[in-house]
């Protein structure tokens, strides 16, 4: 079904990188076309320009620790804004969210910060219309300092024009629960929340006459138990009108990793830190010939990597933010140093095959090393299964038996689109993966709201070592009527897949593309179309994402509608309240309802 697009359509830097995040998908400039904003942690910010199928030159929009970015026209003057946050340097520099505005020409203006917000370890930025006025308010999860007992989740109220009002507390997830997923599970027409991530998930109602309340107990039962969860991705997977949740889980990288290929020989490790420094890790490996490393990446503070007895520092000519490959022979890192002087990795050969790696670091360390005959033991896998939630009344039940799904393994990520066109939502779903291997992802296929069967040769595999899963989007980025894919992998690459149809043939689709409302005071993010055609309820909605911290602004609204060639009805509600019935003649068709952004 899908094949990697080339750089005849997209120039991705062919070189590992840290990740933060899914891909943002936006039309950012408002030329009809969804374009890209990527994000490289701790790097920069980038958008790719969609030319008609064709995507631009990367272009930066910021530099430096980049985390949550929502997409939206919040101070209300026609161009597509950006509300990026920032980390806060382990604690040490908390900050503000800044403000970027994309004027219809490409250039991007801004840049302030929102200075009146408490500064905090900035994580999940979002947008809802909480009021129902057409005004975009914010949601904002951050990492608590210690100065913040009661947590940093936020919701700032938008009175108009981007003027804010003071923060309001919203309730806080146990450890690590600062993931975010903007929601509407008793679909009221008010935005729902839920935070997730660490030991459990807490569910937050928006209510019609403002304010927020936790029904955590009411909407999951026994299943806010539920940890380790590293994406939810909406998917109404019988097309009853509700949305269902699909939930990916990981440990996060906070400990040592060893993991090994046998059929390659290749040995990789991941170090998160050695907080003191006068305890170095290491590991002793039996090498067939040269020592070669492939996709060496270090973070701040420590870079440098030291050769040998006499622990000669390597130079690289590239930058320090990206995977690094090299060489070694037993001549030139022979030995290994009596004490290990400086913070950094050390590789020496010390002699019959026999190399030593190891170091001392305060920031996350791996690595792959090829050629390798024996090595340490591996790292057991906790089993964290993906599961299924179904939605019964705006309250949860666990439907993953049922409906057949068997992933057992870590997933970092899900999207979920009706890849072949049959009318019935699948799921792409990111596995964390072996880092010492090419990873085959998996393709869900949803057999007509009753299995999900695991789709063989689909095509979509991750060549790169050393990295480990991240975040997925669907998008039909050349609006042939096929869903396709943008995903990365963690201290990987960005991987942009053509959908090609194969599976669709005969199949049937609609796109409604979404504007702002009829009175042109709600803009499209957060509309909500429903639509009905051979006893099915589709719903769709502008800005839906399984992206733990972002939030993007695809108003291309896609529905596989399999053999069905007529819609009964659909309509576009709008967050404000506002209608517009969508009159759909024929399918295989993009509709356009509303007034362009």
């Amino acid at each position: 079904m899908f094949s990697e697009a080339g750089p005849d359509v997209i120039p991705l830097e062919n070189r590992s990188r840290r990740k933060w995040d899914n891909a943002v998908v936006a039309d950012l400039d408002q030329d009809g076309h969804p374009d890209l904003l990527l994000t490289e942690h701790s790097l920069r910010a980038i958008i790719f320009w969609n030319n008609s199928g064709k995507f631009s030159e990367p272009v930066e929009v910021i530099q430096g620790d980049t985390h949550g970015v929502a997409v939206g026209d919040y101070d209300e003057d026609g161009r597509v804004d950006l509300i990026i946050y920032h980390g806060g340097g382990g604690g040490k520099k908390p900050r503000n969210p800044i403000a970027f505005h994309v004027n219809r020409d490409r250039s991007i203006v801004g840049g302030e910060e929102f200075a009146d917000f408490e500064r905090s370890r900035g994580r999940a930025a979002k947008f809802i219309d909480h009021d129902g006025d057409g005004a975009l308010d914010l949601v904002l999860s951050s990492f608590p300092l210690n100065t913040q007992p009661d947590g940093c989740n936020q919701y700032l109220h938008n009175g108009g024009k981007g003027a804010f009002d003071p923060a309001i507390r919203l309730p806080q997830a146990k450890w690590m629960g600062f993931r975010t997923l903007i929601t509407d599970f008793n679909q009221d027409g008010v935005a729902d929340i839920i935070f997730y991530g660490g030991a459990n998930l807490v569910a937050v109602r928006g209510e019609k006459n403002g304010g927020f309340t936790d029904v955590t107990r009411e909407v999951f039962g026994d299943l806010a138990a539920t940890d380790f969860v590293s994406s939810i991705a909406e998917i109404d997977y019988d097309n009853d009108g509700d949305f269902d949740l699909f939930v990916t889980r990981a440990e996060f990288p906070f400990d040592e990793e060893i993991d090994f290929d046998p059929e390659h020989a290749r040995f990789s490790y991941y170090v998160f830190a050695s907080f003191t420094t006068d305890v170095p890790y290491q590991y002793d490996l039996k090498i067939d010939g040269d020592f070669r490393m492939e996709n060496l990446q270090t973070a701040f503070p420590d870079h440098d990597v030291y050769v040998g007895r006499v622990a000669h520092k390597l130079d690289f000519s590239v930058d320090r933010h990206g995977g690094k490959d090299f060489t070694l022979t037993a001549k030139e890192a022979e030995g290994w140093p009596a004490k290990l002087t400086n913070n950094g990795l050390y590789i020496g050969y010390l002699g019959d095959g026999l190399w030593r790696v190891g170091g001392k670091t305060k920031s996350a360390t791996s690595g792959v090393v090829l050629n390798v005959k024996a090595h340490p033991a591996v790292t057991p896998k906790k089993a964290l299964p993906a599961r299924l939630f179904e939605n019964r009344g705006g309250a949860f039940v666990d439907a993953t038996d049922k409906l057949g799904i068997a992933v057992p393994e870590q997933t970092a990520s899900a999207a979920a689109g009706d890849f072949n066109n049959d009318g019935w939502t699948d799921l792409f779903v990111v596995r964390q993966g072996n880092p010492a291997a090419a990873n085959e992802q998996q393709l869900l296929l949803n057999q007509g709201g009753k299995r999900f069967f695991a789709a063989p040769n689909h095509g979509i595999v991750s060549p790169e070592l050393g990295a480990t899963g991240g975040g997925a989007e669907a998008f039909d980025y050349n609006e042939d009527g096929n869903l396709d894919l943008i995903y990365a992998n963690e201290r990987g690459r960005w991987h942009l897949y053509t959908n090609n149809g194969i599976a669709s043939t005969g199949n049937n689709y609609v796109v409604v593309k979404v504007g702002s409302s009829p009175s042109r005071k709600a803009t499209a993010q957060g509309a909500v179309l429903t639509l009905k055609a051979g006893g099915h309820t589709y719903r769709r909605v502008v800005g839906a994402t399984s992206a733990a911290f972002s939030q993007g602004l695809d108003n291309h609204l896609h529905v596989g509608l399999g053999k069905i060639t007529t819609v009964d009805e659909a309509e576009v509600r709008w967050s404000n309240g506002e209608t517009e019935k969508v009159r759909i003649e024929g399918v295989n068709q993009c509709v356009v309802v509303g007034h362009p952004e």
